[in-house]
C-alpha cells in the first residue's frame, strides 16, 4: 500500500512537472514541438526517479536494513509468493477433506508468516527456515501426495506412503506453527507490554477514585 502511495507522490510531481517543462520551452524559448516534447519528458523523469531514490531511502531507513539487505529480502519474498501459490494450488487436486484441511492449514501459515514479513521485512531474519526450508518441504511433500493420491491404483505401498506424508505435513505444520510465533514475538511481547501499562493504569484509577470515597 506504501508502495502504491509513493508511486502516486511520485506521478503526481512528475506530470506537472513534464507539462511544466513542455510549455516553457514550446512556448517561451520557441523550441521545436518535438523536442520541447523530449525536454518535456526529461522535465518529468527526472524528478519521478530523483523522488524515488530518496523514497527508497527512507524505505530503508524505517526497516534499518541496507540496500542489499532489502533487495535480497524483497527477491525471498518473490519466490516465496510463487512457491505459497503454488501450495494453495494442490489443495484442490485432492478429493480427501482431511488432506484438503492440512494443505489449507499449510497455506493459512504460510500466508501469515509471509505477510508479517512482508510488512516488517526486516523479521525475515526471524523466519529464514521458513523460507529455506519449511516452505520448500512443503511444497515438496504435497506435490508427492498429490501424485500419489490421483494415481489409479491403490495398493499397500501407495496407502503407506500416503499416511507416511500425511504424518511428516502435520510435524511440518507444527514447525510453522512456531515460525509464526517467532516472528510475532515482539508482538506479544509489546502487548503484554501495553496490558501491564493498563493495568496499572487502572489500578491507579480505581485507588483515586476509592482515595476521593
Amino acid at each position: 500500500m506504501r508502495e502504491f502511495l509513493y508511486f502516486l507522490a511520485r506521478a503526481g510531481i512528475a506530470l506537472p512537472m513534464f507539462l511544466l517543462t513542455w510549455i516553457t520551452a514550446f512556448y517561451i524559448f520557441d523550441i521545436q514541438l518535438f523536442y520541447a516534447v523530449l525536454i518535456g519528458i526529461a522535465g518529468g523523469v527526472i524528478p519521478f526517479y530523483l523522488i524515488k531514490w530518496f523514497q527508497h531511502r527512507s524505505i530503508l531507513r524505517s526497516y534499518k536494513l541496507s540496500s542489499q539487505e532489502y533487495q535480497y529480502i524483497q527477491q525471498n519474498l518473490k519466490d516465496a509468493q510463487k512457491k505459497i501459490s503454488r501450495l494453495q494450488g494442490r489443495m484442490f487436486q485432492i478429493r480427501s477433506l482431511s488432506a484438503m484441511r492440512q494443505f489449507n492449514d499449510l497455506t493459512k501459515l504460510s500466508r501469515k508468516i509471509f505477510a508479517v514479513v512482508k510488512k516488517d521485512p526486516k523479521r525475515f531474519y526471524l523466519a529464514e527456515r521458513f523460507f529455506f526450508y519449511h516452505l520448500d518441504s512443503a511444497v515438496e511433500l504435497t506435490d508427492k501426495y498429490t501424485t500419489l493420491a490421483t494415481q489409479p491404483i491403490k495398493n499397500k505401498e501407495v496407502l503407506t506412503s500416503l499416511e507416511d506424508t500425511r504424518k511428516t505435513l502435520l510435524d511440518l505444520n507444527s514447525s510453522m506453527e512456531e515460525e509464526l510465533m517467532n516472528v510475532l514475538t515482539n508482538d506479544i511481547d509489546s502487548l503484554r507490554v501495553e496490558l501491564d501499562l493498563a493495568q496499572i493504569s487502572l489500578q491507579r484509577g480505581q485507588q483515586s477514585r476509592e482515595g476521593i470515597e
